[in-house]
């Protein structure tokens, strides 16, 4: 991949959710870039009901965050298990962290046995080890004498990184969309949305679809020069009057705005494989474009990160560099709790 994931920006996490200091989900800031020119401005997330215009279709994903951090003995020592995948009912991919939540490189072999318990320390359920899922990954592919999606509601916490200052109930990963439970982590870009929000969507003439994907987990790395980065299997799935709302407006000539680079992932591989629900490990990428998708609501993404391909697959690099150098003079927030940009 000839595309730096190094922009030279220094990232500053949004540390808590807005509301946790008495805003609103929608008190976050909005990076407008024009992916024509690089163009750029600054404005208040309340306002992005007027970056549209009538007849532009909003493809939203209505998948639901679940509690996918699970308390696990490894190897005779305290871990978590980030849900990443779930293969079949007793066949996960597992990412393993330490009992701090932060990252564990750590080789199993084959055959450890994993066991998830409750918060009082009471096992759960059990899991063996199958395989390393990626040579440079801390994902594992683990066989399970029971659901560990289904464990999740009633065990696990939600995934929580070292920036955010302090647990937060399922409730506060939960989207306005959301209603379909299976996603790792929350599909972040949604987040902000509220009631009004739509209120003001729909006055403009914005038509709005679903699809689902269920989202793995986002916390890998990838460094420069890396062309086979770990690609943990997603589901999805894009109802028919999905489809036929896509196709009406490519064929009219009028934009398609995913919200959220989980969407454009699902788009784009109906429109590169053909099939509308199944797995996907589809990169976008400038070498292998959008085709459905022309514009984009995401949040802002750190350094050495996968999604910074998919956003250069919108937006020349440096008009992305010029725009988040900005971003981080005026103060912009990164991560999931963080302002958003909209790229059109």
């Amino acid at each position: 991949m000839a595309y730096s994931t190094d922009l030279g920006i220094q990232a500053a996490p949004a540390v808590r959710p807005p509301e946790s200091a008495g805003l609103g989900r929608d008190d976050v800031r909005l990076l407008v870039v024009d992916r024509n020119t690089g163009a750029f401005q600054h404005r208040h997330f309340r306002s992005i009901a007027e970056t549209f215009q009538t007849g532009d279709v909003l493809v939203v994903n209505n998948s639901a965050t679940i509690p996918a951090a699970l308390p696990a003995t490894v190897n005779g020592k305290m871990h978590w298990l980030h849900l990443a995948a779930r293969l079949t009912a007793t066949r996960m991919v597992v990412e393993l962290r330490t009992q701090g939540g932060g990252p564990d490189g750590s080789l199993l072999e084959k055959g450890v046995v994993c066991v998830v318990h409750d918060p009082l320390g009471i096992p759960q359920s059990r899991g063996r080890v199958l395989r390393h899922f990626h040579p440079q990954s801390r994902f594992w592919e683990v066989e399970t004498d029971s659901d560990w999606y289904a464990l999740a509601s009633t065990v696990g916490r939600p995934i929580r990184y070292h920036y955010v200052d302090r647990p937060y109930p399922i409730s506060t990963y939960e989207t306005l969309f959301g209603r379909i439970p299976g996603s790792s982590e929350m599909p972040s870009a949604s987040r902000p949305f509220t009631g009004e929000t739509l209120q003001h969507l729909r006055e403009r003439g914005v038509e709005l679809v679903e699809l689902t994907l269920h989202t793995t987990v986002s916390s890998h790395e990838v460094r420069d020069g890396e062309t086979d980065p770990p690609l943990v299997p997603e589901w999805f799935q894009i109802p028919a009057a999905t489809q036929e709302a896509v196709m009406a407006a490519k064929a009219a000539g009028r934009p398609v705005i995913a919200l959220g680079t989980t969407v454009v992932r699902a788009l784009e591989t109906w429109a590169d494989q053909g099939t509308a629900d199944g797995w996907t490990t589809h990169l976008v990428t400038p070498e292998s474009p959008p085709r459905l998708t022309s514009g984009l609501i995401t949040g802002l993404h750190d350094n050495f990160t996968s999604h910074l391909w998919l956003l250069y697959a919108f937006l020349a690099p440096e008009h992305l560099r010029a725009a988040y150098h900005d971003a981080e003079r005026h103060g912009y927030r990164w991560h999931e709790f963080g302002d958003l940009t909209i790229i059109r």
